[in-house]
């Protein structure tokens, strides 16, 4: 796993770098020394979209963030993130925003973050109980600035390959739902839970206070309820650790390096 997170937190890294630029998923997997197939199979495996998806949404919050903060018109905008004309650039905003980029700058008050994708990290999985704040990979360098000090809590579902192999993918997929509303429902308003892989979970709270962070951990863990999927009752056990801070420099890499080794820890503490 640490493996992989690391290639795939270098993917972040390149695209970061060059996102104002004219970049293709070939030119990402060329300059990370990857393969094409190896990318587009990972990168959505990991994140539940596609990295051409990713760019996208990267470039438009970006570009999101450049209208309420500097004084560009907007096609100068959308000229330095690879549109070639205001037309196209206001289509694919909308898209992504509901709104133009000009109603955007007038009426809009940029929060650090694009728009909330929360189907995307349900496997599609719609549940309009779960509102609270799930957010999409691309606000990762958002979050990561906001709340490098902050506590954090790391989870994973425990014994997710055995549920799949022995029970279905489809009691699977209900466990990882499962897993994502407990930790929903412990998380206060303030806090940003993302879905890192799998069956990993880290939860960027609001509050520098560590104990704030192991009352959530605790609460993912005291859970124990079964859930039955065609007719099959199935135990989720999620496991879950609270944490403060990340040595070093604070990058995707970093971070992730840091979240898999405290999932690892977690892991092997239960």
């Amino acid at each position: 796993m640490v493996d992989s997170v690391e290639v795939l937190m270098n993917v972040l890294e390149y695209i970061e770098e060059n996102i104002a630029g004219e970049l293709s998923v070939e030119d990402v997997s060329r300059n990370c020394g990857i393969s094409l197939s190896w990318l587009q199979k990972r990168f959505k495996y990991a994140f539940h979209m596609t990295v051409k998806e990713y760019i996208l949404r990267r470039r438009f919050t970006c570009a999101a963030r450049d209208l309420l903060t500097t004084d560009e018109s907007i096609l100068d905008i959308a000229l330095k993130y690879g549109y070639s004309n205001h037309e196209s650039f206001t289509r694919g905003f909308q898209q992504v925003w509901m709104i133009t980029p000009n109603e955007y700058r007038k009426e809009r008050h940029f929060s650090g973050h694009t728009p909330k994708l929360s189907a995307l990290l349900l496997n599609n999985l719609e549940d309009d109980n779960m509102s609270r704040m799930k957010y999409d990979l691309t606000e990762l360098y958002d979050v990561l600035k906001e709340r490098k000090d902050n506590a954090y809590v790391c989870a994973d579902i425990k014994h997710l390959m055995w549920i799949n192999d022995n029970i279905g993918h489809k009691a699977g997929d209900a466990a990882i739902l499962e897993a994502m509303r407990r930790i929903d429902a412990a998380c206060s308003d303030d806090d940003i839970f993302l879905r890192i892989g799998g069956d990993e979970f880290v939860v960027f709270t609001g509050s520098s206070d560590p104990a704030h962070a192991e009352e959530i951990a605790a609460k993912v863990r005291d859970c124990h309820d079964t859930i039955t999927v065609d007719v099959k009752e199935v135990t989720v056990e999620v496991l879950a650790g609270a944490f403060v801070g990340f040595p070093g420099r604070v990058d995707a890499k970093n971070v992730f390096d840091e979240i898999s080794r405290k999932i690892d820890e977690v892991h092997n503490n239960s």
